[in-house]
This record gives structure tokens, C-alpha cells and sequence, in this order.
């Protein structure tokens, strides 16, 4: 997790964005962002999902935080009644990236 909000931080002082520029980008409120990087809260799939969508260059951190604290392995795919906690979990990425993400959730 320490690496993504390193990124974040580091891209926030490249583009030299304000905590509130960075918040609006994000669409995430102050506070969260305030929490998260001061270590006091971790990110959220709300979180997640505004980096994916606004940050592209940081995708593959997404992309590694979310493999890496996944709830589901790939033997268990626990079902709903509108498709699966999978599909509900990742509404909101982008469609690129909800495809590289379902993958790792296959059978093989």
C-alpha cells in the first residue's frame, strides 16, 4: 500500500496539485485523502477505482494493491443474486481494467 500512496504523493508534487486539486481530480473528499495519506485509514475500493480512472500511470500499483488484498482467490467465487460479490466489487473501473482484473479470478 506504502508504494501507491508514495505515487500518488509524488504525482500530487509533480503535476503540483493542492490536497483539495487532488481531492476534486479524484472526486474523493479532503478528509479521505487526509486519512489515507497520513496512514490513519486505508484506501478503499472507492479509493482505488478514482486512481484507476484518473491516474492511468499509476495503474499497475492499483493493480498490484488489488491482487494482493483480494478477499476471493480464484477457487472461490462466492455467488449473489446479481451475479457474484466479483462483479459487484469491480463496477466502476475501467472496462480495460476490470477485464485484466477478471482474470485473475478464472479457473485454469
Amino acid at each position: 500500500m506504502n508504494n501507491l500512496i508514495e505515487a500518488v504523493k509524488k504525482y500530487q508534487q509533480d503535476e503540483k496539485l493542492s490536497d483539495n486539486q487532488l481531492t476534486k481530480l479524484l472526486r474523493i473528499d479532503r478528509s479521505t485523502w487526509s486519512y489515507i495519506k497520513s496512514g490513519k485509514r486505508n484506501p478503499g475500493i472507492k479509493f482505488l477505482r478514482a486512481i484507476a480512472r484518473e491516474i492511468p500511470k499509476l495503474n499497475s500499483l492499483v493493480y498490484v494493491e488489488i491482487s494482493d488484498n483480494t478477499k476471493h482467490s480464484a477457487t472461490e467465487k462466492p455467488q449473489n443474486k446479481r451475479g457474484g460479490v466479483f462483479r459487484d466489487w469491480v463496477i466502476g473501473f475501467p472496462h480495460w481494467f476490470r477485464k485484466k482484473l477478471s482474470g485473475m479470478f478464472r479457473d485454469n
